[in-house]
């Protein structure tokens, strides 16, 4: 019996994973019964394709990746090449609930989507078979919730630290070995203290260096936002920055809140990725970002839109200039203020 889990690069998802991981793995109770190794795999919404391509697995579970062309193309390939999968989705972004029916229809899947953190939908989800969360699992799931939805936590300065910084330090080297060690580590169900984690025992090295990689991007990011802060051009209320050509790095959503934080207010970034899409990127504070993304891709200028209120992604559109993106950003502007 093979089962895979492929979920999102950052700290969500990789909380999300540790709790399947441990329901499968440790106690032999969700998707399969009885205690059966699980591949791990990391992806985003873009290359889910290619991870999945040739690959087959008797069970699929994607978690807390918005559902786009891209992770269609991938499950779809699957079939046409004649896998057999039962498949699970669990997620919170507006593209995968959109398509809930979609989804259940095109390939028999079990969708279980919700408006807060993955992490947290899982939790409910298990809590609902009777499984118990751990200790370890729980102080992370409240403070990747309380991250996601910028809320106050009760969670220890150090488990919030920590979080923050596994998404910077995933997000910056795409390490997929990395970003297993940590799916097992939190799946892992013996306790520890605070202390233990603020002082790296558990994990000898990898904390240490996602605290230090972190810090560095941290620090490299400040100099770069305060330049493209003080080139921003005002549109309406929100403030544009066409990186297209003058940023290549990894972190292009770190970088569109760096902005943020500077100015204030909600920023409008562009940048090119590798493969010669454009990516509008869109940072705010009072839920601006998300519901402009939904305009955006109501009037056709973005497509495979992602993200949450306060950061939202989508790629523009082949025939939508730099134009009609102005000019829709300024009609969006007035409406929204």
């Amino acid at each position: 019996m093979r089962v895979v889990i492929v979920a999102d690069w950052d700290a969500d998802g990789v909380v999300a994973a540790a709790q399947l991981l441990y329901a499968q793995e440790k106690l032999g109770v969700f998707p399969v019964r009885g205690k059966v190794h699980v591949d791990l795999m990391p992806s985003g919404p873009r290359g889910f394709r290619d991870r999945v391509l040739g690959k087959c697995w008797e069970y699929v579970i994607v978690i807390d990746i918005p559902f786009t062309d891209d992770v269609d193309l991938g499950l779809k390939s699957m079939v046409d090449s004649g896998c057999s999968f039962k498949l699970y989705y669990f997620d919170h972004h507006k593209s995968t609930v959109e398509n809930v029916e979609y989804i259940e229809r095109a390939y028999g899947g079990i969708v279980v989507s919700g408006s807060t953190s993955t992490s947290l939908i899982i939790k409910n989800f298990l809590e609902k078979l009777g499984i118990k969360i751990t200790p370890r699992l729980k102080l992370f799931i409240e403070a990747v919730t309380a991250i996601e939805g910028g809320k106050r936590t009760s969670a220890s300065e150090g488990v919030v630290k920590l979080v923050i910084a596994i998404s910077k330090h995933l997000n910056r080297t795409k390490n997929p070995d990395i970003w297993c060690k940590y799916v097992r580590w939190l799946a892992d169900p013996i306790p520890f203290d605070d202390i233990e984690l603020i002082l790296g025992k558990e994990t000898p090295g990898l904390i240490d260096e996602s605290l230090r990689v972190s810090k560095e991007a941290d620090e490299e990011l400040k100099d770069v936002a305060v330049n493209f802060a003080m080139s921003a051009r005002r549109i309406g209320y929100l403030r544009f920055i066409d990186a297209r050509g003058k940023w290549a790095g990894r972190g292009a959503s770190a970088l569109a809140s760096a902005i943020h934080k500077i100015v204030g207010e909600p920023v409008v970034l562009l940048i090119d990725r590798s493969d010669g899409i454009t990516l509008v990127i869109i940072r705010s504070s009072k839920g601006e970002a998300g519901r402009l993304i939904d305009m955006l891709y109501a009037l056709g200028l973005v497509e495979d839109r992602g993200g949450h209120g306060n950061i939202a992604v989508g790629k523009l559109s082949k025939n939508a200039s730099l134009k009609d993106l102005e000019l829709a950003l300024i009609r969006l502007s007035l409406y929204m203020r």
